[in-house]
Parts: C-alpha cells; structure tokens; sequence
C-alpha cells in the first residue's frame, strides 16, 4: 500500500515528465503495482523510455506495464540486441520495441536472437551480459 504522500509524489514525478492527471489516473489503473516502485526507479525508467528509446510520456502512459520490467535485466540488454541488428541494417521497427519487452526470454530469444546468430554472433553475449549486470 502507498501512503497518500508517495501517491502524491509519483503523481508530481509524472507530471513533470508532462502526464495530465487522468494520464497518471489511467495509469494506475491498469498496472498500479508501479506505484510500488522507488521515486528513483520511476525517473530512471521513465528518462530512459523517453530519452533513449524515443518513447513519448503519452505513450508510456498509455503502456504503463513497461514501466514494470526491469532496466538492468531485460529492458537495457534487449534494446542493445535490438540496436545492434538496426546497426546491421536487420531490424528498423524502433516504435514495436514495447512488443519485445513483453515477450518471454525464451521467445525473445527465439524470435530475434536465434535467426540471426550466424550474422550477428554477438548477440546473445550483449543479451547474458545485460541480464547477468542486473544481477
């Protein structure tokens, strides 16, 4: 449970990234465990969604669940495998990273690290380093 103060601290926190109050209301609504996450966390995911993966605050609020997963352990690794194939010229679909987060390790693994372990072998180092850092 979040005390009436921390609730209004997170709810400050998003405004300042630009969420309205429904933004922040809608948020919580549909995945209000992420009102147990540190002030510090928050910022620190939402400064890279926003900063590093180009994500707008409005559609962070609208996917609040991405705020869920873990910078260190899958949210970082998988945009450095997925940054790594755009490099190659072998993955350009930046807006559906949201779509790879969600997926389990194994599909991840599955559906884009596997197919292109012959031209990037790279990969699944970049992938273990990242998870084993978040450890």
């Amino acid at each position: 449970m979040v005390s009436e103060e921390m609730f209004e601290a997170k709810a400050e926190l998003m405004r300042s990234f630009g969420w309205s109050e429904s933004e922040f209301s809608s948020a919580a609504r549909k995945a209000p465990t992420f009102l147990c996450m540190s002030l510090d966390m928050m910022r620190r995911k939402m400064e890279f969604f926003i900063n590093v993966v180009g994500y707008t605050p409005s559609f962070i609020a609208s996917q609040p669940t991405i705020l869920l997963y873990s910078l260190q352990k899958r949210v970082i690794p998988r945009f450095r495998v997925l940054e790594m194939l755009n490099t190659k010229g072998l993955w350009t679909r930046r807006g559906k990273f949201f779509n790879y987060v969600q997926l389990s390790n194994k599909k991840f693994r599955e559906k884009i690290v596997l197919p292109y372990k012959e031209k990037v072998p790279e990969l699944l180092d970049i992938l273990r380093a990242g998870e084993c850092e978040g450890k």
